[in-house]
């Protein structure tokens, strides 16, 4: 587990001087005092690194959600705002990885409902949505692994809008927007 992290926060700090597109796995792996075979053990390709972070926010949203004290709906604004928070905090070094990964194309389809990349995002979000069916807060007739791209989907495209304008705050507030769009249609109607 060492020498993985010790890949990842080496590639981190290359590519926070350097750039994404300008680091290459030979500089990645003498960083990391490594061989190119363990490199390509840990993470495949440099590409691979986008995966790693990606599970980590996925570990940081799964730690942060708590079904005891937080509605569903709380829940998948919770995940929202931390992924909003890491995009910001790891914006110089994971912009260029970020824009390969929406340049990627990641296919999402019924029959896989997410490529790799984004697979670990779903977990949180899925269980988020089927607490609050089962609580009867949102409505039981959508599948939550149908509904969870739906939000990945919209963390993607508000983060291709902040790489197009540049504006933190309009960042925030598209994603949020993405994601409580997605929320409303969920809610259970409300009883007159």
């Amino acid at each position: 587990m060492r020498t993985h992290d010790d890949i990842y926060e080496a590639s981190m700090e290359l590519f926070i001087r350097r750039g994404y597109q300008d680091v290459t796995i030979d500089e990645i792996c003498e960083a990391s005092g490594i061989s190119k075979a363990t490199f390509f053990r840990y993470y495949g390709s440099k590409f691979g690194l986008v995966d790693e972070f990606n599970q980590r926010i996925a570990a940081k949203i799964s730690a942060a959600v708590d079904f005891e004290s937080m509605s569903a709906s709380d829940a998948l604004m919770k995940a929202t705002d931390i992924l909003y928070e890491e995009w910001l905090q790891s914006a110089s070094q994971m912009r260029n990885l970020a824009e390969e990964f929406l340049r990627s194309g990641v296919q999402m389809s019924p029959d896989n409902i997410a490529d790799p990349m984004t697979r670990n995002m779903l977990v949180p979000l899925v269980a988020a949505i089927r607490t609050g069916q089962q609580r009867r807060e949102f409505v039981s007739g959508v599948d939550p692994e149908l509904v969870a791209p739906m939000i990945v989907q919209a963390w993607t495209m508000g983060t291709a809008r902040w790489f197009a304008h540049d504006d933190r705050k309009e960042f925030r507030d598209t994603v949020r927007a993405l994601v409580q769009l997605i929320i409303r249609g969920l809610l259970q109607p409300v009883k007159t």
